[in-house]
């Protein structure tokens, strides 16, 4: 019920539940950490306890309010989700502002980092000084991507990776059994972000038949070529947020390498699935060559953060490596 429904992130809820204590609410939070990791979820159920009169410290999900916060009809919330927050967005939120009768005006902004120049400027005044009654929750995934005068403005609350058997237990029930359950956990790395694509059977082959060809890459018995249609079979679209997850996905293989090779550890490894393959194929290597494609990816994903091409990072670091 309420917050109580937010798993995995205990020290966040409990200095949230202090603020409902004290009713002495920060005019705006920040949420940042990964996707996938209930912040935009927490601020909903944080929302339902600012306005809920039966449990305020927590929310019930019974009373008229929660069930209008719940299904985003409550005329004390408002949520700017989408690709691109633009000024239109901001001055929307800024002309239908007021002092609430009951409980508080939240207004979430879900992946700010995302939001433009001049919207983030346009912002700041009221960041700084809303209504009375009124809390500005940003929800981020790049907390360094904001500028300074917005996160200043902000109390940060960073939010962590879920634990892998809490990972489990939220998708056991959409999956057919225990075993898969903990591969799958183990594969989200603490994250819900790609759990409903991974679950289906054809997505995970797809998924796997990639990484592996990125292994085989790694030791020359493969093509760049070969690797790009594998990417294309799963990802579909080459775009900013596609071309993310796969830098993220070979950072994440070439530690699991390193675990599994240099550390003799296979406990906290992501790719569990791949354990056996890596432990024949990189058993004997160099660990110099690790290092240089860790650096490849690291400067990839530098790039990305500047808005260049997806398809053109993509392209670069997989004929780099196959070209080392």
């Amino acid at each position: 019920m309420g917050l109580n429904r937010v798993l995995g992130q205990d020290i966040q809820i409990a200095y949230l539940r202090k603020l409902l204590e004290t009713r002495n609410i920060p005019s705006t939070l920040i949420f940042a950490g990964p996707k996938g990791i209930g912040k935009t979820f927490t601020a909903m159920e944080f929302t339902k306890a600012l306005n809920c009169q039966i449990d305020p410290l927590n929310g019930c999900d019974t009373c008229k309010s929660c069930i209008a916060i719940e299904n985003r009809v409550h005329p004390n919330l408002t949520v700017i989700d989408s690709d691109t927050i633009g000024i239109d967005n901001v001055r929307d939120v800024i002309n239908n502002s007021y002092i609430p009768v009951n409980g508080y005006k939240v207004n979430i902004f879900v992946d700010v980092e995302n939001a433009t120049i001049q919207a983030l400027n346009s912002m700041l005044k009221f960041l700084e000084e809303p209504p009375q009654k009124t809390v500005n929750i940003l929800v981020t995934e790049h907390l360094e991507a904001l500028p300074e005068t917005v996160a200043s403005r902000g109390v940060i609350i960073r939010f962590r990776k879920l634990p892998t058997h809490i990972v489990k237990r939220l998708i056991l029930p959409k999956v057919e059994n225990e075993e898969r359950a903990t591969t799958l956990a183990h594969i989200l790395n603490g994250s819900l972000k790609n759990a409903d694509k991974l679950i289906k059977e054809d997505t995970f082959k797809k998924r796997k038949q990639m990484l592996l060809t990125l292994l085989h890459l790694l030791k020359k018995k493969e093509s760049a070529t070969t690797l790009i249609s594998k990417m294309k079979d799963y990802y579909g679209d080459f775009n900013a947020d596609t071309a993310n997850d796969f830098i993220d996905e070979g950072v994440d293989l070439l530690k699991d390498i390193l675990l599994i090779v240099g550390n003799k550890e296979t406990e906290r490894i992501k790719n569990i699935d791949l354990l056996g393959f890596i432990a024949d194929e990189f058993l004997v290597g160099r660990k110099d060559a690790i290092k240089i494609y860790f650096e490849i990816f690291s400067k990839a994903k530098e790039y990305l953060l500047t808005n260049a091409n997806p398809l053109h990072i993509i392209l670069s670091v997989v004929f780099t490596i196959e070209n080392l």
